[in-house]
């Protein structure tokens, strides 16, 4: 069981293992250990928490802490864990969104107990990400106690908690990428287009940005299909064929993305019951004749 008197060792330095060190630091969790790929990130990562110690080796600070955090890439999440000798009663926990507890199999046959805590938030920053956590969602694996104890620390921390069985952990992943990595991206190529009048990318995104986060608060308050608003709700067929037109004319790589992804969302839409049957019928014939051609 997680309390304020486990010793938390934080293996992986960067902006997760750090917004991860302030936050519990600042709920009252000893975080005493660290150790990363270089001893530098470990000491910078110890001195936002005051009582941690760096270590140059990854079994030191396992050695420090009863209950340690991998911050670590995904793909440093396994030869992590087997290049420590756990000991019985330790708690492991990953951060990883994609991998499930297979990748900590190692820690078991010490003894030790594996978990996951995947915070569903970006962290380009640690003061940004540290203000983020709180109502953000967590994903947790674990047994019993150990989701008993993620739980409680994540409700803590401001945020809300959900189970995830292995068989999940893919494709909630995915589903969170293509809300954050991927919808920047597609955000960066958007604003890429308003450089046809004379708009640079970055202004251009100083435009955009805002109906983004108007979108996203009405999204969080309302809920779908009542938060849906635009020419696909309205069932506005000429606007869209404007578009379609205007985009194969000027910006024919990014004609496919509308399409299909107007098309995932159509039927989204179309439960507002604002637009006429027919109007949904009409616009999506039009989408799957670019798609399919």
């Amino acid at each position: 069981m997680l309390t304020r008197r486990t010793r938390i060792g934080i293996i992986g330095a960067g902006n997760v293992g750090k917004t991860l060190a302030v936050a519990l630091m600042h709920k009252g969790y000893p975080v005493v250990s660290t150790a990363s790929r270089t001893f530098e990130s470990a000491k910078a990562l110890a001195r936002l928490a005051p009582g941690c110690v760096a270590y140059p080796d990854l079994q030191g600070a396992a050695d420090a802490a009863d209950f340690v955090f991998i911050t670590t890439s995904d793909d440093a999440i396994r030869p992590v864990a087997e290049a420590v000798r756990w000991r019985e009663g330790q708690t492991v926990v990953h951060c990883s969104g994609a991998a499930s507890l297979d990748v900590l199999e190692s820690v078991q046959e010490y003894g030790a107990v594996p978990g996951g805590f995947h915070p569903l938030q970006t962290f380009s920053s640690v003061e940004e990400a540290v203000k983020a956590l709180a109502g953000s969602t967590f994903g947790i694996e674990g047994d019993e106690e150990t989701r008993k104890s993620l739980a409680a620390l994540a409700e803590e921390l401001g945020g809300t908690p959900i189970f995830l069985k292995p068989e999940d952990k893919a494709l909630y992943h995915a589903t969170v990428v293509m809300a954050g990595g991927v919808l920047n991206t597609l955000i960066g190529a958007v604003a890429e287009l308003w450089a046809q009048f004379g708009i640079e990318r970055n202004d251009a995104l100083k435009a955009i940005t805002p109906i983004m986060a108007g979108t996203a608060e009405t999204l969080f308050k309302n809920g779908l299909p009542d938060a849906g608003a635009g020419p696909f709700v309205r069932g506005d067929v000429g606007t869209i064929r404007k578009h379609l037109d205007a985009m194969e004319r000027q910006a024919p790589h990014l004609l496919d993305v509308y399409c299909k992804m107007a098309l995932a969302g159509l039927h989204i839409a179309a439960e507002k019951g604002v637009a006429p049957p027919e109007n949904i019928e009409e616009i999506r014939q039009v989408l799957t004749e670019i798609v399919e051609r």
